[in-house]
């Protein structure tokens, strides 16, 4: 225990601790930071991630190094960061529902929201359902009437919460369905553009081959911003999942100071040319979240996706 003869002496003491604190927090970054992403390369998080940080990097005055740990809907990548130090050099970039949901739905990601800082998002997965265009049928309704038909349609998901949803509709209307699980955005777009499946979840990046992919319904609780007109699952009478944000966390305990530089670069680097139209040739709207609102985000879509579970477990 540190024992002060004077208070003059401690309020020195306090006033050097906190120099040296703010004095940190300047010199904050001072080597590379690496960003987990987790799915592999050619997907939608890691294309927008990689101009991102390019943005990044220039106001950090830091390299910024992606490395693709595919696996579980990114919880391969999120168990890996959660036994980082938390000083802001390893942090995930990757959908809210890899931190917030994926436990509920996978027993192997063993990990809670309090295992995250967040630091914040700059954009909207666009969740949906869709096929290849070739299919003969245009929309949800029509997809499930021709699978009661075929039975054994080859459906794609990536993540746990996308085949429950999947598994929901096939109990309530009596579907044979063939589940297939893909690695990202990557394994889902090569499935569908080589018509090996007849339905595949995506977190958006369908939505660039709009010639040779069709939508057939928001997976999400809200409406495609570039396609409002497509139906939610909630809508067709089924249970739509968390519609999730890109999200930007560190693990548990990253200073305060530390999630303000990286949130300011963050949502800085969110609003420039580069990344916004990067953003948008792949249909990813913008949506902009600071550390505290990314948080509550986070909570609301736990909720969200444990009502799915108690509404699944229940049919």
């Amino acid at each position: 225990m540190i024992r002060f003869k004077t208070l003059a002496t401690a309020v020195a003491f306090a006033t050097s601790a906190l120099a040296a604190g703010a004095a940190a927090a300047a010199d904050y970054p001072t080597k590379a930071i690496t960003v987990l992403i987790g799915y592999a390369p050619g997907g939608g998080t890691d294309t927008i991630g990689r101009v991102l940080f390019e943005e990044m990097r220039e106001s950090l005055g830091q390299q910024i190094t992606v490395v693709n740990l595919p696996g579980a809907a990114s919880s391969v990548a999120a168990l890996k960061l959660i036994t980082a130090k938390p000083d802001g050099y390893t942090l995930l970039l990757a959908p809210g529902s890899a931190i917030a949901t994926n436990p509920i739905w996978n027993p192997n990601a063993a990990y809670t929201l309090d295992q995250f800082t967040m630091i914040g998002s700059i954009a909207a997965y666009q969740a949906a359902f869709a096929a290849p265009m070739d299919r003969p049928y245009d929309d949800f309704e029509e997809f499930v009437a021709w699978a009661k038909e075929n039975p054994g349609a080859k459906a794609a998901t990536i993540t746990p919460a996308s085949k429950a949803q999947l598994e929901y509709v096939a109990d309530k209307e009596g579907l044979e369905l063939n589940f297939v699980p893909v690695k990202g955005g990557a394994g889902m777009i090569s499935g569908l553009l080589g018509g090996d499946f007849d339905i595949a979840y995506s977190g958006g990046a369908h939505q660039k081959y709009a010639d040779q992919i069709k939508t057939l319904a928001s997976a999400g609780t809200e409406r495609l911003a570039a396609q409002p007109e497509i139906a939610t699952m909630d809508d067709l009478g089924y249970i739509s999942s968390f519609g999730s944000p890109l999200s930007l966390v560190g693990p548990a305990g990253l200073p305060e100071d530390v999630v303000a530089v990286l949130e300011e670069a963050l949502l800085t680097a969110g609003r420039t040319d580069s990344v916004r139209q990067v953003m948008d040739s792949l249909d990813f709207p913008p949506k902009e979240m600071t550390a505290a609102e990314l948080a509550e985000e986070m909570q609301a879509g736990f909720e969200a996706d444990t009502r799915l579970k108690a509404s699944l477990s229940g049919s």
